[in-house]
């Protein structure tokens, strides 16, 4: 399993529209083969920081949805105005808290 997790930073007059547009395709991307979890949420507007928390089956899944036109276009009308402080984990082993 892969997982992403960290903050989506930028500036305090864009981080609604952005995370309105971020969540605009969650419902979408956890149709997606191999999708597990997909989330977004404004964490402190003031800083303008995204929570984000992903899980996908495997690399592969993931590349597919990074390849989508949807993805694309995202970065398309985004890219340059944010920083991904968001990090990606291999997982194994995964379990339900306290077994």
């Amino acid at each position: 399993m892969i997982i992403l997790n960290g903050r989506i930073k930028t500036s305090p007059e864009d981080v609604r529209a952005l995370a309105a547009d971020l969540v605009a395709g969650v419902a979408r991307t956890r149709k997606e083969d191999g999708c597990i979890e997909y989330g977004f949420a404004l964490e402190d507007a003031e800083a303008g920081t995204i929570l984000v928390i992903e899980r996908w089956r495997d690399q592969a899944s993931l590349d597919t949805h990074l390849a989508t036109p949807e993805i694309a276009e995202l970065f398309g009308k985004w890219g340059g105005r944010f920083e991904a402080q968001v990090r990606m984990f291999d997982a194994s082993n995964e379990r339900g808290m306290g077994e």
